[in-house]
């Protein structure tokens, strides 16, 4: 996440090259990774960015489920709000593309309900910060 020179929180979407859906960054831990250290990483891998500063004390979590070739897979992924810096460099062999925008706006350009939710409920932890 980012501050606006408005002021406004502004966030990182990414668009994941095989399905071509639209989410936040994110990955699979590596052995004996805790959460946070895979947040850092994925993040880092995928988009160039770095984590500066952590926005709030706990991870917001979204739990979903899909089939991948017959088979339902379950996933737990936890989102750490924080405030990132860098230069922007894709991954390309997993991401096609991203864009910037206010947080509040987020909701209408992410494609699963659950990040839609995510959203809002990170604006709703820093809408006064």
């Amino acid at each position: 996440m980012r501050k606006s020179a408005a002021g406004v929180w502004e966030v990182l979407l990414i668009q994941h090259r095989y399905s071509l859906h639209w989410s936040f960054p994110k990955g699979h831990a590596e052995l004996g990774e805790d959460p946070l250290s895979t947040a850092c990483r994925e993040l880092s891998e995928e988009t160039g960015l770095s984590f500066v500063k952590l926005l709030n004390s706990y991870p917001l979590i979204e739990h979903y489920h899909f089939v991948f070739r017959g088979i339902p897979i379950f996933k737990t992924v936890s989102y750490f709000l924080a405030l990132v810096e860098g230069q922007i460099v894709l991954q390309a062999k997993e991401v096609v593309a991203c864009k910037w925008m206010a947080l509040l706006d987020a909701p209408a350009h992410l494609t699963f309900s659950q990040a839609k939710n995510i959203s809002l409920e990170a604006y709703s932890l820093l809408k006064d910060q």
